[in-house]
């Protein structure tokens, strides 16, 4: 999908927005492409866009390169605590493939809120897509085993596991790159 294609698409999705909200969305609206192994955002960086992955993967990780997060195509691109708290990124985000972002400053969405309030709607519609996801992660820590983890992403997007380093994929799994192994062979066997 091409990118103007992708921001009709959206906000077409979105059909609370009026012809006024996207005309101003699309003033905003940034389109940008990244190749594979580019840092998009540093840790004690302060960079303030919130957006979409229209295509391909950006990875998160953490000072001692443990993998916290993944954000494949259609899920929301924001630091919670740059975006929220105004305090720099202590994660780095780094795409895994050729990435291209729907970005919008978030500090030019908030000012717009007070002429545009349907601009708040799609604010909170990104903040509950990001708590939600933080939550459901969190939560399968809570409650799951490393293997439970493991199928569940199999069971909800298969391809990611494919596209992942496994030693990154290990650790966002919250397990030892042996053990992963072990598992891509017990269910990618043929029977």
């Amino acid at each position: 999908m091409k990118s103007n294609e992708f921001t009709k698409t959206y906000f077409e999705q979105n059909s609370f927005l009026t012809d006024k909200d996207r005309d101003k969305l699309l003033e905003m609206v940034q389109i940008i492409d990244y190749p594979a192994n580019k840092i998009v955002l540093h840790r004690g960086e302060l960079l303030s866009q919130v957006g979409i992955v229209i295509k391909g993967l950006i990875r998160v990780y953490d000072k001692n390169d443990k993998t916290v997060w993944l954000v494949p195509e259609n899920d929301v691109y924001g630091s919670i605590e740059v975006l929220a708290l105004k305090q720099p990124s202590s994660f780095t985000y780094e795409t895994l493939e050729e990435t291209t972002l729907f970005l919008l400053n978030y500090q030019d969405m908030e000012n717009a809120i007070q002429e545009y309030p349907n601009i708040a709607i799609l604010l909170l519609m990104y903040w509950k897509s990001t708590a939600m996801n933080i939550y459901n992660h969190f939560h399968s820590f809570l409650h799951l085993t490393p293997e439970e983890r493991y199928l569940e992403l199999l069971s909800q997007n298969s391809k990611l596991i494919l596209r992942v380093k496994s030693k990154d994929l290990a650790t966002y799994l919250g397990m030892h790159p042996v053990s992963l192994s072990r598992l891509k062979k017990r269910y990618f066997s043929t029977k």
